[in-house]
């Protein structure tokens, strides 16, 4: 789902960055959790730039 080695993952639930369970000493990922968790990573808009739009600027010949 998160497309990381199990180490990182590990390592990020250490961190506390990453939503998770401990249970026994294992830790345990629900993924309702980690998807909300990814859902609010994602960074808004902050410009109004749309790269698919091409400025065209004034042809030659008049038209």
């Amino acid at each position: 789902m998160l497309n990381v080695k199990p180490s990182t993952l590990y390592q990020w639930a250490e961190l506390g960055q990453v939503p998770h369970i401990k249970l026994n000493g294992c830790l345990r990922f629900h993924p309702a959790d980690i998807s909300d968790w990814i859902e609010s990573c994602k960074k808004g808009i902050t410009s109004e730039y749309n790269p698919l739009i091409q400025i065209r600027g004034p042809r030659k010949g008049g038209k």
